[in-house]
């Protein structure tokens, strides 16, 4: 018996697939009709149905309203499933549950069909923004195709004129002893060319103990870097390991790790890549390069033939749409920066240096200072500002409180912290904030 894990991932699978293969819903192969014929058959009674004779669809799997869903609707929907999924309905259960999927899918669709959906307005809009980019897709495929072939004497070109994107660097793989002393590394020169095997010594001697069990493998090294894997920088490894022929032993080499003693196979030297190999490389280099010039050349003919004309101005206006100045000292209000408060603060007493938003913004840069920021001196400087250029301002009493008040940890009377929400008016201390005014 099936377990919830393994059935909900059935059914996660069959609906990959019913929605991976959209035809099913609209299109079914062997379900082909009419709306009108699709509205009535979905109104009459369940019907009692044998299939016929062969058909060219395949066999009928199931039947749904009086339509067939044969073998080519399920062919269908698995020819857009990866490789993975298409395999693992090769099984009877699976394949079975995807049928009935298919049968659940083409049932919905007449009920929707049924009670109208195909009027509403959202799905008429999408539908058309689907419609749309579906002709924009097959236009642009259509003229892909249409484009020569890339041919061989281009490649052959472009293989010759850049030699070095095709150049790859000489590699070995290397084997190693380790030994702690040159005499010790010397002692395994001996026993190798004594007649023992290399695994015997390796295993015996070797001090590294990681890849003793292994005959002392490293990996590979290349012509282009010094870097021995595991071992680190060490040329003296490198350079013998382009030197030895396989089966050779290396006399004792010194790196950073101690001493090493080492053999070499699977060398490859450096060199060129042969055309053959890298031809598939090349033409899709040459075909993005094609596919690019095309886009760039249909794009500018679009623009001369159906005069595409951008406005810059209203692009920046759209993404930065005009605030009011209550607006913007909200926006200044929230900002959990105090600085980019003040900045705020100054931007909007520049803009709208009239309204009584800039009054308060520019008590509150003086309140921020002292507040949040703990600059006194800045915030004396605002402070004396504020008084001078708003001698009438309901504020006056509070930002004088301030100025004498200031880092003595309590805020005057009325004043909330900025981050506490939005400040239309900061009324005077111990005044009547309904009947205040900047």
């Amino acid at each position: 018996m099936r377990g919830r894990f393994a059935n909900s991932m059935i059914h996660k699978r069959s609906l990959y697939l019913i929605l991976a293969g959209v035809s099913v819903a609209l299109g079914l192969c062997g379900c082909a009709g009419t709306s009108s014929e699709a509205k009535k058959a979905a109104s009459r009674a369940a019907q009692v149905w044998k299939p016929s004779g062969p058909s060219a669809s395949g066999p009928t799997l199931a039947i749904v309203g009086g339509r067939r869903i044969t073998m080519r609707d399920v062919d269908s929907v698995l020819a857009t499933a990866p490789p993975a999924i298409r395999e693992e309905y090769s099984d009877p259960a699976e394949f079975k549950t995807l049928v009935e999927r298919i049968a659940q899918q083409w049932a919905l669709y007449l009920e929707a069909e049924k009670t109208g959906i195909e009027d509403d307005p959202a799905y008429r809009r999408e539908l058309a923004t689907a419609q749309r980019q579906m002709l924009i897709k097959y236009y642009y495929q259509k003229a892909m195709r249409s484009l020569p072939a890339i041919p061989d004497s281009a490649m052959q070109r472009f293989y010759e004129q850049h030699p070095d994107e095709f150049k790859v660097s000489g590699r070995a793989r290397v084997r190693h002893i380790q030994a702690p002393t040159l005499a010790k590394a010397r002692e395994v020169v001996k026993r190798l060319r004594s007649g023992s095997t290399w695994e015997e010594v390796c295993t015996k001697y070797s001090n590294d103990k990681g890849s003793a069990t292994t005959g002392g493998l490293l990996g590979y090294v290349t012509t282009d870097s010094d870097l021995v894997p595991a071992i680190g920088k060490a040329p003296a490894i490198v350079a013998a390991a382009f030197k030895l022929k396989e089966g050779e032993t290396s006399e004792p080499l010194k790196s950073d790790r101690g001493w090493h003693v080492i053999r070499a196979d699977q060398q490859s030297p450096a060199g060129q890549l042969p055309f053959k190999d890298v031809t598939p490389r090349i033409r899709a280099s040459l075909e993005g390069e094609r596919n690019d010039l095309f886009e760039s050349t249909l794009m500018d003919s679009l623009k001369r033939q159906y005069g595409i004309v951008l406005f810059p101005d209203s692009v920046q206006a759209a993404l930065n749409p005009a605030r009011s100045p209550a607006e913007l000292f909200a926006q200044a209000q929230a900002d959990v920066s105090p600085r980019d408060r003040i900045e705020l603060f100054e931007r909007l007493i520049s803009k709208f240096p009239n309204d009584k938003s800039a009054v308060q913004a520019a008590f509150m840069i003086g309140f921020t200072y002292a507040e949040e920021l703990k600059d006194y001196p800045a915030a004396r400087a605002a402070f004396e500002k504020f008084l001078r250029e708003h001698p009438d301002s309901d504020l006056v009493p509070s930002a004088k409180w301030m100025i004498e008040n200031m880092g003595s940890g309590t805020p005057p009377p009325g004043v909330g912290s900025p981050s506490g929400g939005s400040l239309e008016v900061l009324p005077a201390p111990g005044g009547d904030s309904k009947n205040s005014k900047p």
